[in-house]
């Protein structure tokens, strides 16, 4: 049996560290190659996203529960009960209400989660009302609340490209590759410093640099950059491989050829 271990995945509680090292000591006595950190793959003890959507169904499934939350808020802001509360170090909470995931919008689920973020102080103190005692059980704590921040950091970076590629009226297809680039460098970053979730946005990496290297064989990104007076081909010498930076200029050249000859037709 012990021949036959490969991967071994556990939530990230501190004691399966620790047994994590145990079993390897023990291969190890049995010249068996194991590593305590290669081998362990982790993956969240909770899904603290699932519970958003939880909070948000519950809250929606009766206009008694959404007036009431809204009454929540409004009391606490009127008393001064959120001051200290907060997580921005505000005092009071926007009378807004939770918004729902939908996988057909984009960034549905960063809203989703930024709202239930915003709105926590509230939503917990709804949740331990008597008349909520049915769904008290979505209450988060504060592990669950430390993750969803985490979360909530790691899904903001694509969000926030997306809001930039959408936003602009004037044509962005420029933009979309050095885009890619920057979520690929803080995502890159995220992963070392949110260690926990580093699997998951190893995950996002790997689809994006499909992405980005599908994109370096398309001559229409190419040609909108080079054209774009912010970028032009300056930016792909700096991140392109040469290969990918020979064709586009390749591009280029065959591009303006074209249109040369068909002006002096």
């Amino acid at each position: 049996m012990s021949s036959n271990l490969g991967q071994i995945t556990m939530d990230n509680a501190s004691n399966n560290n620790t047994l994590m090292v145990v079993i390897e000591e023990e291969l190890t006595r049995r010249d068996i190659p194991f590593d305590h950190n290669g081998n362990h793959q982790q993956t969240l003890a909770t899904d603290p996203v699932g519970q958003c959507c939880g909070i948000v169904s519950a809250c929606h499934s009766s206009g008694q529960h959404r007036h009431r939350l809204q009454a929540v808020i409004q009391e606490g802001n009127s008393n001064g009960f959120w001051r200290g509360k907060l997580f921005d170090g505000k005092t009071m909470l926007p009378v807004v209400q939770l918004l729902r995931d939908c996988i057909t919008r984009w960034s549905s689920t960063f809203n989703m989660v930024d709202r239930v973020l915003t709105l926590n102080p509230a939503i917990q103190s709804f949740l331990l009302e008597t008349q909520n005692a049915d769904i008290s059980d979505l209450s988060m704590d504060t592990k669950d609340i430390d993750v969803l921040r985490d979360i909530h950091q790691v899904i903001e970076v694509p969000h926030v490209a997306q809001e930039l590629l959408s936003s602009e009226r004037a044509p962005t297809l420029s933009m979309a590759l050095p885009a890619y680039e920057v979520l690929k460098g803080q995502w890159t970053q995220l992963q070392s410093t949110i260690w926990e979730l580093s699997h998951y946005i190893g995950v996002g990496l790997d689809k994006l640099q499909q992405y980005i290297n599908e994109g370096r064989k398309t001559c229409i990104y190419a040609l909108s950059m080079i054209i774009n007076p912010s970028i032009k081909l300056e930016w792909l010498k700096e991140h392109w491989e040469a290969e990918d930076i020979e064709n586009a200029r390749e591009w280029i050249l065959q591009a303006v050829h074209l249109f040369f000859s068909a002006c002096c037709r």
